[in-house]
């Protein structure tokens, strides 16, 4: 059996080679496709140098998308809730409320369940346990925190129409009947 021998010398690529893998509108030249009557011949242009290659229309696209990037700058989740103001901050904390005090009592009823017998923390084997299914809780619960940002996010119009509208109306009522 022999191994097939491997070449120490790569041989380059002729760049005409490469045109047929590069889409035609980085390769073409609109004013060198068309003869003097306006007529395209179907011939495409090679260009003999990268910086031919790389069309003026590209450039101005790569540019507008640069600027567009940096105009809208993308907030982080946890700044849309604060941007979203005082409905945001309630919502937000209403599920985080809401997954805390299921997930706790399912965490505990889920020990229940895979020992037999609830937490003993005199008893270092089920001090082990119980750290292992706190570190297991943890990391789930910070996979799900866009979770409850997208939820805290969905419901901010809700909290804001019946919960802060209609808190801000009787304060600003109560404002106005202790002045008069």
């Amino acid at each position: 059996m022999s191994s097939p021998t491997i070449s120490a010398t790569a041989t380059p690529r002729n760049p005409m080679q490469l045109h047929g893998l590069l889409p035609d509108f980085l390769t073409r030249d609109k004013s060198s496709d068309t003869d003097d009557d306006g007529v395209d011949d179907g011939k495409s242009y090679v260009p003999s140098s990268a910086g031919e290659a790389i069309s003026s229309e590209m450039t101005e696209l790569a540019l507008e998308t640069t600027v567009e990037e940096e105009e809208e700058k993308e907030l982080t989740p946890l700044e849309k809730v604060k941007k979203a103001g005082t409905a945001g901050a309630i919502s937000y904390a209403l599920w985080e409320l809401g997954f805390w005090g299921i997930s706790i009592p399912v965490c505990v009823v889920g020990y229940y369940e895979v020992t037999g017998h609830m937490p003993d923390f005199s008893n270092q084997e089920d001090m082990q346990k119980l750290g292992a299914e706190a570190f297991a809780f943890v990391n789930f619960a910070r996979f799900a925190v866009p979770l409850r940002i997208g939820l805290a996010l969905s419901t901010t119009p809700w909290i804001d129409e019946n919960i802060v509208q209609k808190l801000m109306k009787k304060d600003e009522g109560e404002e106005g009947g202790s002045e008069e």
